[in-house]
């Protein structure tokens, strides 16, 4: 049985996508258990939009998530479908650190 190459290259970045969402996601978690004062005291967000949106990200990812670890990395458009979705929640959790991050 011979597997096409888009499969094998949407396998490999969908699990990169998730192994760099894992270690992006985990990076608040250490910083708090190590050292609470880097962390900021509140965020401001402009409108109700501002989180309501990633927070559907995040829901997308996790559905997402759920369906490609349930077929093991096996169907190419959901494999393309985490990936895309994974990207855009990277993006996102490294615009909000460096956005929290003080300057000092």
């Amino acid at each position: 049985m011979t597997v096409s190459k888009n499969h094998t290259i949407s396998k490999i970045i969908a699990k990169a996508i998730l192994r760099i969402t894992i270690i992006l996601l985990a990076i608040p978690i250490i910083v708090y258990f190590t050292n609470r004062e880097l962390l900021p005291a509140n965020l401001n967000f402009q409108s109700i939009w501002s989180i309501a949106a990633p927070i559907l990200l995040f829901l997308l990812f996790t559905a997402l998530l759920i369906v490609v670890l349930r077929n093991k990395f096996t169907q190419v458009d959901f494999n393309w479908m985490f990936s895309l979705c994974g990207a855009f929640l990277c993006a996102y959790l490294l615009l909000l650190y460096i956005q929290s991050s003080p300057l000092t």
